[in-house]
């Protein structure tokens, strides 16, 4: 087999792919127990009566539970993405290459800051309106303990306060996630490796080696029950510990991108076995407890490996390589689907005497289809004009990934 070369193998084009599958893997996650009544509650009271299909069809999307796992997939390849411009300007520069606060910074706004304020209008209208339908969800009153733990404040969710909160990405510290848009806590961990990384790449600089031990020790420090209580205490403490709980799995993309830079000699075919650990992780997650998040997060460093591994060896990746549409409008899709599954939900279960949802998975695809298109047509407002390249692209640029 002829060898292909470096451009051929270094093509990036099937991490879009993954990233679009990412998002819709999170996306049928929430539609299969918010459309139906297959969720854990619904499924554990009146299992007897579902059939065979029914009970088949439970437990094979029983696959898509692990959407906050399946998250720390985006910290991974954002981690890639983001340090691989840096990492070609310190392999060419060396301790000469500068960062660029202002321009990283604004690239940073423009990506994050337009789908976000799209999803935010989102929620308020929906969750508006469906409040004022009487939809059960919005209340907390549906049969469900699982949908009205996650759901039952959302009518009281769009204060002043709570937009700010978000809007200053400090979701799930300070304040709660705007509405029903439970996925947006995520962008505040996105928006703080962001603020937080320039520091750690002047250290990457001088040695990555460096770096990746303050970052590890950071990571550890945050596993002592007595430090997470102090950061309870000590209010400005909250935000840096909540952080570099994770900031570590982001990290492994930037060591990803220093590898693919030629900053780091290891070959990508030593990691690509590292992607057992994501079923192993998923799959032990009680087990393992406060590590499973770093064990998952190993696991997609090796599934990120192992795409450069296959196409170093000659192979094709053409399926991932199609999805690439899914990738570019995975971020609005990741923000927006949510309040448009809980709308519905709340509908199906108003046209229920029992505000119960069906018992048949019909409505799943008919909710995923809603927010794929409507998401789909967003994205050419909210995404594609704030992080297309233009018609030059920079030598140091990634060949595909939006800049995440």
């Amino acid at each position: 087999m002829t060898q292909p070369d470096t451009a051929d193998w270094k093509r990036t084009t099937f991490l879009d792919g993954l990233r679009g599958l990412a998002a819709f893997y999170v996306l049928v996650g929430h539609a299969r127990y918010l459309l139906h009544e297959g969720n854990p509650d619904g499924f554990a009271k009146h299992a007897a009566e579902y059939s065979t299909l029914n009970k088949m069809l439970f437990y094979a999307l029983s696959v898509f539970r692990w959407g906050h796992e399946g998250v720390l997939f985006f910290f991974v390849l954002s981690g890639f993405v983001i340090h691989l411009r840096y990492a070609r300007k310190v392999q060419a520069e060396g301790m000469n290459a500068q960062f660029g606060w202002p321009g990283y910074v604004w690239r940073r706004i423009r990506r994050l800051y337009p789908p976000l304020l799209l999803a935010i209008a989102l929620t308020w209208a929906l969750d508006s309106v469906g409040t004022s339908a009487g939809y059960a969800i919005y209340s907390g009153q549906t049969p469900y303990g699982q949908i009205n733990s996650e759901f039952g404040r959302a009518a009281s969710g769009h204060t002043p306060a709570i937009l700010l909160g978000n809007l200053a990405f400090l979701m799930k510290i300070y304040v709660p996630a705007f509405g029903t848009d439970g996925p947006l806590w995520s962008l505040m961990y996105e928006w703080w490796f962001y603020m937080i990384f320039p520091l750690f790449w002047l250290l990457s600089r001088r040695s990555i080696a460096l770096a990746t031990a303050v970052m590890a020790a950071m990571y550890v420090l945050t596993r002592f029950r007595a430090v997470g209580e102090l950061a309870d205490q000590i209010v400005p403490m909250k935000v840096p510990f909540q952080v570099f709980t994770m900031m570590i799995i982001w990290w492994f993309g930037v060591l990803l991108a220093d590898i693919y830079a030629g900053r780091l000699r290891i070959p990508f075919a030593a990691l690509a076995p590292l992607t057992v650990l994501v079923p192993v992780g998923l799959l032990c997650n009680d087990r393992l407890g406060q590590w499973g998040g770093l064990v998952v997060g190993l696991g997609f460093v090796g599934v990120i490996a192992s795409g450069f591994t296959l196409q170093r060896a000659g192979f094709n990746l053409a399926v991932l390589n199609m999805l690439k549409p899914l990738g570019n409008m995975s971020y609005t899709l990741y923000v927006c689907h949510m309040p448009i599954i809980a709308f519905l939900s709340g509908w199906l279960m108003s046209r229920s005497p029992g505000s119960l949802l069906p018992r048949h998975f019909g409505w799943v695809p008919v909710g995923v289809v809603i927010a794929v298109v409507f998401s789909w047509l967003a994205h050419f407002v909210v995404e594609k004009p704030f992080t297309r390249e233009g018609k030059k692209k920079t030598a140091e640029a990634p060949a595909t990934t939006g800049d995440a």
